[in-house]
């Protein structure tokens, strides 16, 4: 199994020499180990889940980027995530929620919070 591109002797007759594979087809192979239990599949099978994961990885980075104008951060891409097709792994992505609101949220009428902030508010003074 190479990790590399396809050599022309793992190419069946007749077919056009494909692109070089991003996603080494050794990793593809690891990862979906589990799942092939009880299906087979050949150097082919690979190689084109090896592309799937290239164009999701050059679709990600680029509408999270929005075509490198911005830089690559993991809010852009939660929230790409969470807006496109892909909405699905948001579990995955989760937003961000700072640790104030979060704490507001879980104990709202907490006196203790209340100590908290202003604890921290007079260790800045």
């Amino acid at each position: 199994m190479s990790s590399g591109p396809l050599t022309p002797q793992e190419i069946a007759a007749g077919s056009s020499y494909p692109q070089p594979v991003i996603v080494p087809l050794d990793f593809i192979e690891e990862q979906t180990q589990g799942a092939r239990d009880h299906m087979e599949m050949d150097n082919s099978g690979l190689y084109i889940m090896s592309k799937a994961v290239e164009q999701f990885m050059r679709q990600l980075m680029r509408q999270s980027t929005e075509n490198g104008v911005r830089e690559l951060e993991y809010d852009g891409l939660a929230r790409f995530i969470a807006n496109s097709e892909f909405a699905a792994l948001k579990d995955f992505f989760p937003e961000r929620i700072e640790f104030g609101k979060l704490m507001a949220h879980l104990y709202p009428a907490d006196p203790g919070n209340q100590t908290l902030q202003t604890t921290s508010s007079n260790s800045n003074s």
